[in-house]
């Protein structure tokens, strides 16, 4: 099964890189960009697919950021329920060791 999800990624991801192409290939119009500051005019298909670059590493970014905070969490959660068992098993400890003074001032 996972040997065809992967044929049918990599088919996919063919296709958008062919659709890109022909999309560059197609829109060769230089279009001034301005934000904020006046940018050298590209083709039409440079600018959008430089949109698309970096909103992809923008998210990216975010996600690793945010997959990072989930393990973290987890973690925590992990350490929490780890802390709380050793204070159950160590609550069991006092009282024994006073079961066992009192035991021993009866003799």
């Amino acid at each position: 099964m996972s040997k065809i999800t992967r044929f049918i990624a990599s088919l996919f991801f063919l296709l958008v890189v062919l659709a890109g192409f022909i999309f560059a290939s197609n829109n060769s119009v230089v279009v001034p960009l301005w934000i904020g500051i006046e940018l050298a005019p590209q083709s039409l298909a440079v600018w959008t697919l430089l949109a698309f670059a970096w909103g992809g590493v923008l998210g990216l970014l975010l996600g690793y950021g945010l997959f990072r905070r989930i393990k973290a969490q987890f973690k925590i959660s992990q350490l929490e329920a780890l802390l709380k068992k050793s204070e159950d098993s160590n609550s069991v400890l006092p009282l024994v060791k006073k079961q066992g003074i009192q035991k021993g001032r009866e003799k």
